[in-house]
């Protein structure tokens, strides 16, 4: 695997790793200045339809993209960073590494979006890179549906894998994992999983419309269209 074309799934790793070590390093957390507390996202929304927009407003909205490199603990970061490595090194064979990027925010947005409809007056910050994982799962399940893909190379995988075999891994790990999380004792953000998956669908939906075949797109690519 040539690490300089998947630079900026290496970097949301790195990054997200970096500020888990330096709040541990100072035994303290960035959840409550960095994490998306949906009741004060909710008001900064309102807000700006009065046509009152702020720094303030700025800082939290920022929080939708500052959220999904703050984890909990180990298990929380260990587990988002091996799916994000598998689906994101894969999305990025497919996309490019920058359009990879674009869709990692996006997805990790649209994910917090759903989590605050669901819960608009929670004051409790939510965290990690769930949704955006969801939604690399999502932009994969739905290519493989739609597009006729090679099959998938992973490090440290010693063979590869046929594209329809992961696509179907991606939606039972989705469809586990909301099962599991439902079930679950603790208030954890389910529907920052769902919103990330669903968006990462749309995603891939809109890209196989508009490019019916990998080929297609990767012509496109080339010639500078996308």
């Amino acid at each position: 695997m040539n690490p300089y074309r998947h630079l900026s799934i290496l970097g949301i790793i790195a990054v997200a790793v970096i500020v888990f070590v330096a709040e541990q390093s100072r035994q303290t957390s960035f959840s409550q200045s960095g994490g998306v507390v949906p009741a004060q996202v909710r008001s900064a929304a309102a807000g700006v339809v009065d046509g009152q927009f702020s720094f303030a407003s700025a800082k939290t909205f920022a929080t939708l993209v500052t959220s999904m490199f703050l984890h909990a603990d180990v298990e929380h970061i260990l587990f988002n960073m091996v799916f994000l490595w598998t689906f994101g090194i894969l999305a990025s064979n497919l996309l490019g590494q920058w359009r990879s990027l674009a869709a990692f925010i996006v997805c990790g947005i649209g994910g917090a979006v759903v989590h605050i409809l669901l819960n608009p007056d929670s004051s409790d910050p939510m965290i990690g890179a769930s949704g955006a994982v969801c939604g690399f799962e999502g932009i994969y399940l739905g290519l493989a549906l739609r597009w006729q893909l090679p099959w998938a190379e992973v490090w440290p995988l010693a063979f590869s894998v046929p594209p329809m075999q992961l696509g179907v891994f991606a939606l039972l790990g989705f469809v586990g994992d909301m099962v599991l999380l439902a079930n679950h004792d603790e208030q954890i953000a389910y529907g920052a999983h769902l919103g990330g998956f669903l968006t990462g669908v749309a995603i891939a939906a809109v890209i196989t419309t508009i490019y019916p075949t990998l080929n297609a797109y990767h012509r496109a690519s080339r010639k500078g269209r996308i």
